[in-house]
């Protein structure tokens, strides 16, 4: 690994527990176990890291939905709700980074937060927009509101995702409850 990717990884790792202004460059040298000058050399600024840093963390910030085209409105949901939860579990470092920047309140770019905000709602929008389509097509019930089913089935994942951020061990997997949440938020949708 070369010099800038450690300090980037080092960094990362202590924004994330300490906060932006909690980390010193000092900090992030020995912990790298690079100089000071050399962070200085990359970066120039405590600023340049971060704004490295937040960078670097958002470049995974995409879903492949291609395939959702072939499939029908309850298997689409079923799909795009694996897929956030994939995706949250593959990149669970950089979602904790930037939850904990959220939680901390502190130095945080607007224009990457806008940028993962954009996502969110955009993935909600999606998750609407499967559900409205689906009540046209008489293959999803009309007794819920899309938009705030699509709020409800992210809010739930989320909760499982955030109760795996926990780290220990419990007997509800989240695995398991994920599926629960698709059989009881988009199984229980269908019409029979």
């Amino acid at each position: 690994m070369d010099a800038r990717t450690k300090i980037l990884e080092t960094a990362t790792r202590l924004f994330a527990t300490h906060g932006y202004d909690s980390t010193s460059l000092s900090h992030v040298a020995r912990a790298a176990s690079v100089s000071k000058a050399l962070i200085f050399w990359h970066f120039e600024t405590k600023e340049n890291l971060f704004k490295a840093v937040l960078s670097r963390t958002i470049e995974p910030y995409s879903i492949d939905i291609d395939d959702l085209d072939e499939l029908n409105e309850p298997e689409q949901l079923r799909r795009l709700i694996d897929l956030y939860y994939e995706f949250v579990t593959e990149n669970v470092f950089s979602v904790r980074f930037f939850l904990s920047l959220f939680l901390r309140e502190e130095k945080r770019p607007d224009n990457l937060f806008g940028k993962i905000l954009d996502l969110y709602h955009h993935y909600q929008k999606l998750l609407g927009d499967v559900i409205a389509r689906g009540q046209e097509r008489g293959t999803l019930s009309r007794d819920v509101n899309p938009v705030l089913h699509a709020a409800l089935i992210l809010s739930a994942l989320n909760g499982v995702l955030v109760q795996g951020f926990m780290g220990e061990p419990d007997p509800l997997a989240p695995i398991s409850l994920v599926e629960q949440l698709k059989a009881t938020l988009v199984d229980r949708l269908q019409v029979q």
